[in-house]
């Protein structure tokens, strides 16, 4: 199973990037974050782990305090070609220690296989707007997102658990 360790953000910037996510659903027909209730987030690791998830939630409950809100500037829109659409954060230290910290607690238990993608030195922050996006509807969403895109700065104040595909929640933690 595909695990997920995510940063959520306050309600106010959740729910501006969240109206960014269904304006570019509307325009491309691209529905596949609405369709799959993916909140905005910023993946901070992701593994496969095929053993009870309940060690998983303990390891990172039992080092939760390490970890404290922050904010982050989102200063640019990117894309992973052909087929991702998402509000690049300005790399910081606090995003890079996330990054390395949640990685060497998680990796305590020697059954996770991370996803080299995201591992220290390796990983590009970012927060998907749309993915699974054909030729057509990324042209399409970049000339939406340049239109509502805004420089903006939004608070860091929770970490979760999620499972993906499909995108499910499994543990939030208030930091």
């Amino acid at each position: 199973m595909e695990y997920a360790i995510v940063l959520y953000f306050n309600k106010t910037m959740e729910d501006k990037i969240n109206s960014l996510i269904y304006k570019i659903a509307n325009e491309t027909g691209n529905k596949y974050m609405v369709d799959n209730n993916i909140p905005p987030h910023i993946t901070i690791s992701l593994f496969k782990y095929d053993e009870e998830i309940d060690t998983i939630i303990n390891i990172v409950e039992n080092n939760i305090s390490k970890f404290n809100k922050n904010k982050i500037g989102i200063a640019s829109i990117g894309i992973f070609n052909p087929n991702v659409l998402f509000l690049s954060p300005i790399m910081n230290d606090y995003l890079i220690d996330l990054n390395k910290d949640i990685s060497k607690i998680i990796k305590t238990n020697n059954n996770v296989l991370f996803d080299k993608n995201y591992m220290e030195n390796q990983w590009i922050p970012h927060i998907s707007l749309a993915v699974k996006l054909n030729k057509n509807e990324l042209v399409n969403g970049i000339k939406t997102i340049m239109e509502y895109f805004e420089v903006i700065e939004i608070e860091v104040n929770r970490i979760g658990l999620a499972e993906c595909n499909p995108y499910k929640n499994i543990k939030i933690w208030e930091i």
